[in-house]
């Protein structure tokens, strides 16, 4: 059993403006997770975030791969518990805590963003693959939702701060 997040929005600022959203530490960290991250193949970098119950709040990555304005990849590696998941898509209720409790497993996925121009923007796409087996395919569906908030609302806002300052 394995699982795929494909996702695509189109965000109606230009190319250099998304990818800076994507690979600027401080931009990234405003929409995201706090990172240290820089787009250059073999960076390791961390994704950080408030610790959560079975999980120390931290994402191991590297950069595997790099086309600048138009494409990064880079390992995402961690703990993935149900716990997190809830936490990095804003789902708060004892409903879905009660169903996700216990679910524990390493997290050993890629993580890609590509950019294309269009007519008046970028579309934005991202894939993160590597969910094997039953609880990380649950892990993913869950992780899904946060993903779609985070590139359909959260980016979205940020791209409009960048683009006032």
């Amino acid at each position: 059993m394995a699982r795929t997040i494909k996702l695509k929005t189109v965000l109606p600022y230009p190319q250099e403006k998304v990818w800076q959203a994507l690979t600027d530490p401080k931009w990234l960290g405003s929409w995201f997770m706090e990172n240290n991250i820089e787009p250059t193949q073999g960076h390791s970098f961390t994704f950080r975030m408030k610790p959560q119950k079975g999980w120390d709040g931290i994402t191991h990555c590297e950069v595997i791969s790099v086309e600048p304005r138009k494409r990064i990849a880079f390992t995402y590696r961690g703990e993935a518990t149900g716990e997190k998941a809830l936490a990095c898509a804003g789902i708060h209720s004892d409903k879905a805590d009660k169903l996700t409790k216990g679910i524990f497993t390493k997290l050993d996925t890629i993580l890609s963003f590509t950019l294309e121009p269009t007519c008046g923007g970028t579309i934005l796409s991202m894939e993160h693959s590597g969910y094997q087996g039953l609880k990380l395919v649950i892990i993913s569906l869950i992780m899904q939702m946060g993903w779609k908030k985070q590139l359909r609302k959260r980016l979205p806002k940020v791209l409009e701060r960048m683009t006032n300052e």
